[in-house]
């Protein structure tokens, strides 16, 4: 048995499975996986491709257990294509307009060179004492004047998570493309502090911003919250609260809790994935449905096809069309942004 060619085609061919299945029970084992083969199919497939080319050459399939596993990585590769071809229809399945801008030489690139040269990042500036109360900025390098401004609350089931995790590919977009001015949030965790604590970290992050966000050419007065898994917790909740200047809440693989939806909400995006394996799509389709029975402004929600929870990580098809629609759900809830 080639045991060297064996290796990596059974671990490609696990993450495959996991990506085309929902196979909830296994926790972190199946998620992973489905996560890294689901919005880097191409890293995997180069992998696949160099693999079995050194065991072509090696000779490691000439014998029928090498065969075996020469047939198991042909299967695996026809599971790409269809991962992929799940990922082109993001940008049908989120409703944008005109042909779909997909940005490949990032797409295949990533995860490894992720940055945009017209994009400044400003790290950890503190909008409070604790060592996780501080925020990453990024703006663009010509800073225009009196953009919106962006703040992003990552995720991490209230205990883990990192503000410099999630979101990447969507804030280079805005900031590159449009000149939006970008925060992105750490807070306080669990179990060091509870739920009212980081929604105080929450709303002193965004006086920071309000205080801060014309420096960087923001306006603070044009505020889009957008959270991440339990980030979209937070989002919704400071936007019930009343936080001011709050014009949009986006939420991706959300996760609302109890969250009861009251008072008139800013309009509200809701983006998931229908194979998400951590928090299922029913639940944020309930949590649409009780927003859109309570506000008078739009609540939208767009399920993306074969999406696993977490599908903004990487430059990935699926981060390409997921920007392209924040970015034109914005235009029209800014009419353009003036």
């Amino acid at each position: 048995m080639p045991v060297g060619y064996l290796v990596p085609v059974v671990l490609i061919s696990w993450g495959v499975g996991c990506a085309l299945t929902t196979w909830r029970a296994l926790g972190p084992v199946a998620a992973v996986p489905a996560l890294l083969v689901n919005e880097l199919p191409f890293v995997t497939a180069a992998w696949l491709v160099g693999s079995t080319s050194l065991g072509l050459a090696d000779g490691d399939v000439r014998s029928g257990g090498g065969k075996a596993v020469l047939g198991t990585a042909v299967l695996a590769a026809a599971g790409l294509v269809v991962i992929v071809r799940r990922a082109l229809r993001a940008h049908r399945s989120l409703g944008n307009r005109g042909p779909a801008r997909r940005p490949w030489l990032r797409i295949v690139r990533a995860p490894f060179f992720p940055g945009r040269r017209d994009v400044v990042v400003v790290r950890d500036l503190r909008y409070g004492s604790d060592r996780r109360q501080r925020l990453d900025v990024r703006y663009r390098r010509d800073r225009p004047a009196g953009v919106p401004v962006l703040v992003h609350l990552h995720g991490g089931g209230f205990a883990s998570g990192s503000k410099s995790r999630e979101a990447g590919p969507l804030m280079r977009h805005l900031t590159s493309r449009r000149g939006f001015v970008c925060a992105s949030v750490g807070y306080r965790l669990r179990p060091a502090v509870g739920l009212p604590d980081q929604l105080a970290d929450v709303r002193a992050a965004l006086a920071w911003v309000r205080a801060h966000a014309a420096e960087y050419g923001g306006d603070p007065s044009r505020l889009v919250l957008v959270g991440s898994s339990a980030g979209a917790y937070l989002a919704s909740q400071a936007a019930m609260d009343g936080e001011p200047g709050v014009m949009a809440v986006i939420g991706r693989y959300g996760y609302y809790g109890q969250l009861d939806p009251r008072g008139d909400l800013p309009d509200l995006l809701l983006i998931h994935g229908d194979h998400d394996l951590l928090v299922p799509p029913g639940h944020v389709r309930d949590f649409a449905g009780l927003a859109r029975a309570v506000s008078g402004h739009r609540v939208v929600y767009a399920e993306l096809p074969g999406a696993h929870h977490d599908f903004d990580l990487f430059e990935s098809i699926r981060a390409a069309a997921v920007a392209v629609a924040v970015e034109q759900f914005l235009d029209e809830v800014g009419d353009g942004w003036g």
